[in-house]
């Protein structure tokens, strides 16, 4: 086939994909395919419908088909490389990205997951070589600005994490479009009045939440806002703040107030949080309500005959990240097999009825969801707590609450547990129980049985 009409047949297909039409893209080709078998275009192209398609091994064997025509053909070594990420092969995986590079050190793709698989395997260095390769040729990459947070904070360079953290406006572009006060750029605040506004999720919210005493004895005027849910419980521990919810419009306190300057309640962590040394070794910044706090806890008591109270909760309902931090409720029965321990349910959502109600308690008058306060003070009434990387474990380490907290080894595991770093420093009542190999559990759950037994 003429090259004019093997671009013209290409140039259609794109064109079908582009449009959403797979089915035409896919016919089309596969007709470059069988008329211009040489080129990897078709192969490549093609591949990457059967692998929106799910349809991995489809694809694998038009990737290699496409290196077996075109062996220089980088796109289809970097797709190869990702179908063994899909199939939990970093090995096979790694080659096929270095093997892109070699062929196009440019390919920001490869570089980016690349340095994926070697931060999976606690590579940390080589995976921020790769980071800062992709970079060099694409520097307002956001996604690789961000992928070099977690790499950062663990190896203790918090300055630069919390710098390339900052980027992260970029994703919310709206919460703070409003604001007209400066920025907070780390300038003394004493006498100044002072916006924390609101970000990310719960979780987030309640970390960066331990700084708000820090900024309170620096003699600033300072109101936060937060997500509704979290109000009653921020201003009984934050007595020296006012704190108003997030809404649309914004709170009158946001907007009618004349504030010196604002920031993102994060940000703080630029100024307050630059080397370890300066996480306080707090026992719980968090106060729930006392009066349900022993309610709750005469009413456990009466019902474990002298047990121990422990809450659990195994599931993130977090949509891109819940799967790979949830723990399957199957792999918890050696927990269940303790006779010492009284185990309260904490889990929110559809999930709570995952395990049997004689298995552990659930208590009809606690709603995680609805009623934050009121969860908290259940947790506090709690000896400890069992939990995955969710909201009910930063709001038992914000308690000071003892949490052996069940984490994933690397996949989508939150920069801010630091597993290789004890006490851990924003909640250091929370200590680590880490997946040996990316989603294997069974170790973790034997990792906590073990600590129970000594606890």
């Amino acid at each position: 086939m003429a090259s004019d009409d093997a671009d013209a047949l290409l140039s259609r297909a794109l064109e079908a994909q582009q449009t959403g039409d797979s089915d035409e893209a896919a016919a089309l080709y596969e007709q470059l395919i069988k008329a211009a078998p040489a080129r990897p275009e078709g192969y490549v192209n093609l591949g990457r419908i059967k692998q929106d398609r799910n349809d991995l091994a489809g694809a694998e064997a038009l990737y290699q088909q496409a290196i077996s025509a075109v062996p220089n053909a980088a796109f289809a070594h970097l797709n190869l490389g990702v179908i063994h990420v899909g199939r939990g092969d970093d090995l096979a995986a790694a080659g096929a990205f270095e093997q892109a590079l070699q062929l196009d050190p440019t390919l920001a793709p490869a570089h980016f997951n690349l340095a994926g698989v070697y931060q999976r395997e606690g590579r940390v260095h080589e995976a921020l070589a790769q980071l800062d390769g992709l970079l060099a040729d694409h520097p307002t990459d956001l996604s690789a600005i961000l992928a070099k947070v977690p790499l950062l904070f663990d190896m203790g360079r918090l300055e630069e994490a919390w710098a390339h953290y900052a980027h992260r406006r970029a994703l919310f572009p709206d919460t703070n479009a409003a604001l007209t006060a400066p920025l907070w750029q780390g300038e003394d605040i004493s006498n100044k009045k002072i916006l924390l506004s609101y970000e990310q999720g719960l979780g987030e919210q309640i970390m960066f939440a331990s700084m708000v005493p820090e900024i309170i004895a620096e003699g600033a005027d300072l109101t936060v806002e937060c997500e509704p849910r979290l109000v009653s419980l921020f201003a009984r521990s934050f007595p020296g703040a006012a704190v108003v919810p997030w809404q649309k419009p914004r709170h009158p306190s946001v907007t009618e107030a004349q504030f010196d300057m604002y920031a993102p309640m994060g940000n703080a962590g630029a100024w307050l949080r630059r080397g370890f040394e300066m996480f306080p070794a707090h026992q719980g910044y968090l106060r729930a309500d006392p009066n349900r706090v022993a309610a709750l806890r005469t009413k456990y008591q009466r019902a474990a005959n002298g047990k121990k109270l422990v809450g659990l909760s195994w599931h993130s309902s977090a949509e891109q990240f819940g799967p790979d931090k949830s723990v399957p409720p199957s792999m918890l029965a050696p927990l269940f097999e303790r006779g010492d321990i009284f185990w309260v349910n904490l889990q929110h959502g559809d999930a709570a009825d995952a395990i049997a109600a004689d298995v552990l308690l659930r208590d009809s008058d606690i709603d995680p969801l609805a009623d934050i306060d009121g969860f908290a003070a259940q947790i506090a009434a709690l000896d400890l707590v069992v939990s995955v990387s969710n909201t009910t474990a930063h709001i038992a380490g914000a308690l000071g609450k003892p949490v052996y907290i069940m984490l994933p080894k690397v996949k989508n595991r939150h920069w801010y547990w630091f597993p290789n770093r004890a006490p851990n420093p924003w909640y250091p009542s929370v200590q680590p129980c880490v997946q040996t190999v990316d989603g294997d559990w069974a170790a973790v759950v034997a990792a906590v049985t073990d600590n129970l037994s000594g606890g």
